[in-house]
């Protein structure tokens, strides 16, 4: 009798989990289901797979706590996260009986499907032998013996055709202002701050260190007689700095013992997936800040794993301070993690104090005695405040008669009330935070923020509609918005001031690489690896697996991406990869180092 229970439950989560994957709904139709794939024979093979799936591996499951609670957390962003990626609320789970009840059949079965794939992936990650087998070909010899230089070469190599096609640089809009900031010019970002000095054109909108990189590279080059030539250095100066740092995780993990076929997997995904030589190319601050992410997890690793020495510190030091310096948000990354790694190594509390506290007064100082010193005026509060202008933009869209005179002025003052719920869109802050006046003061903020707890118990739902909707693709794998920089032609902004930046190689080039580039996430399997959402809940398990393992003393590892994932929830744009380029840069190295962790670590000595 419990056989035959076993395959009837196997039969109908089979039914649910088929039915979950394979179903759309429409409002107008009331409740339509269409099938996605319309031949009913891929249904059929489908519904066979999970039933064997659930049939061969269900019953191996265990009451994992940990395991749970990401199965019922997965669940919940599948089924909410398809209703605002569809409609923009949760409509489509609420709206009516019929959601209501097909919700919670999808619910289950994908909480069933997460709960057992976890099990299994668990149990074959912790039992799997790799076997090493001794090359005898002369490249695996070469990448086994020096696997540095070896992966300097491969990958500089393979990004060759990046660096021709696109030369000089991909020009994008942040660093065309910080170009002209360094030139000279005037910018938005002068008329989004108080000016310290209105003859002083840089601001710190954007990181001064890089704002005077990739201005002072393009500046020399103006000198020579060529703003491509400087851009050109510009290029080469950063995929060098991130071919090094991808080319040392190789190197570190070959130290650590993991297996050469995940070195060559890394090397591959390095080289190949084109997340990696587009950005390469690409002039935004986050690829030289994500390089430095990478080797600050290398760090963090390291010192949890051996005993500390002099060397190490100062690395550690190093590397934080490159991690603030390249990212006005890079603050909170170290202030997310370090104190915790000072937590977990009890014995190592002071070296590591002493760091913590250097970075500390350090960027204290930067912030508040030498940009001010300089004149250079700081970024504007609106920057950190996306959630409560979203929520708020929400409400007046929808209930703008609805708002007391009173606080509508408050609003007006600060956002302009009469335009906001036009600029409102629900996926992106920048048209709304845009307005914000830069002339508020803190009596304003103060004022504004009493109006905005007032409206959060008038309009709760609109508040957390508001909220998930710009914040849902960084948890819901099935969505995808901003991805690379492909476009082909070059951006306006400096032939507009007056410069001649141009692309050297044929249109053509570019179009053969971009449309690799484009396609590339929808790519069986490998296109996972550029899923925001897919990346996100790697690492949740990743947390998971450490905490059933007991070795929780190697959560610091994971906290640089933890915390860049909570900079993605406060941030303006929703599912936007460049937000998200630093921990899925730093996935491979986290993701293997860890495992070695999980399998087979090794007796913790001074290396």
């Amino acid at each position: 009798m419990k056989k035959n229970w076993y395959h009837i439950k196997c039969f109908l989560l089979a039914m649910a989990t088929s039915f979950g994957l394979l179903v759309e709904f429409n409002l107008k139709k009331g409740m339509l289901i269409p099938r996605i794939n319309n031949d009913n024979f891929s249904v059929f093979i489908i519904g066979i797979f999970f039933f064997w799936f659930y049939e061969k591996f269900l019953k191996e499951n265990k009451k994992n706590r940990v395991f749970q609670f990401l199965s019922l957390l997965f669940s919940f962003f599948m089924v909410f996260g398809y209703s605002y990626d569809v409609v923009g609320n949760a409509s489509l789970v609420t709206s009516n009986f019929g959601f209501i009840l097909i919700s919670i059949m999808k619910y289950i079965a994908y909480y069933h499907m997460c709960n057992t794939t976890l099990q299994l992936v668990y149990q074959t990650v912790i039992t799997y032998k790799w076997k090493e087998k001794v090359t005898n070909s002369k490249i695996g010899k070469m990448f086994v013996e020096h696997p540095l230089l070896f992966s300097f070469l491969f990958i500089f190599i393979c990004y060759i055709p990046y660096l021709i096609a696109f030369a000089p640089a991909v020009m994008c809009y942040d660093p065309a202002n910080q170009i002209k900031e360094v030139m000279g010019m005037h910018t938005r970002y002068m008329d989004s701050v108080i000016l310290l000095d209105p003859n002083m054109t840089i601001t710190n909108f954007n990181p001064i260190i890089h704002t005077l990189l990739v201005g002072g590279c393009f500046k020399l080059g103006y000198i020579l007689g060529s703003v491509n030539l400087g851009l050109m250095l510009y290029t080469l100066i950063q995929t060098s700095i991130l071919v090094f740092a991808l080319s040392y995780s190789i190197s570190y993990m070959k130290k650590e013992g993991v297996p050469t076929k995940l070195l060559w997997l890394t090397l591959l995904i390095y080289a190949f997936v084109p997340v990696f030589p587009f950005y390469a190319v690409a002039t935004v601050k986050d690829t030289i800040f994500s390089a430095f992410i990478l080797l600050y997890v290398i760090q963090l690793y390291d010192i949890i794993k051996y005993d500390g020495t002099r060397k190490k510190y100062v690395l550690l030091f190093i590397t934080s301070l490159l991690v603030i310096l390249f990212r006005n948000n890079g603050i909170y990354t170290v202030l997310l993690s370090m104190p915790f790694l000072l937590i977990a190594e009890k014995n190592k509390r002071k070296p590591i104090g002493i760091v913590l506290a250097l970075l500390i007064v350090l960027h204290v100082g930067y912030g508040k005695v030498l940009l001010p010193s300089l004149k250079i005026s700081n970024t504007s509060i609106r920057e950190v405040l996306s959630i409560p202008f979203q929520q708020t933009a929400r409400v007046v869209k929808y209930h703008k008669d609805e708002i007391p005179e009173d606080e509508a002025k408050i609003i007006d003052y600060l956002l302009n009330f009469e335009t906001i719920g036009d600029r409102y869109e629900s996926y992106i802050s920048d048209p709304v935070k845009n307005e914000y006046n830069k002339e508020a003061t803190t009596e304003d903020l103060m004022k504004y923020f009493g109006v905005w707890f007032k409206e959060f118990f008038r309009y709760p739902v609109d508040y957390i509609d508001a909220t998930i909707s710009n914040v849902y693709g960084y948890f819901y794998p099935n969505t995808a918005k901003w991805y690379i920089y492909s476009d082909v032609e070059e951006n306006e902004k400096l032939p507009e001031a007056g410069f001649d930046y141009h692309f050297v190689s044929p249109r053509w080039t570019r179009d053969v690489l971009s449309n690799y580039g484009n396609h590339f996430p929808y790519y069986p399997i490998v296109g996972m690896f550029v899923n925001i959402g897919f990346v996100v809940w790697i690492y949740f398990i990743m947390v998971g697996f450490l905490l059933i393992n007991k070795k929780s003393r190697y959560l610091p590892v994971l906290l640089p991406a933890l915390s860049l994932i909570l900079v993605c929830v406060a941030s303006p744009v929703n599912t936007y990869f460049r937000y998200a380029q630093p921990y899925v840069f730093a996935l491979p190295v986290t993701m293997f180092l860890l495992y070695q962790i999980l399998t087979k670590e090794k007796k913790k000595t001074t290396k």
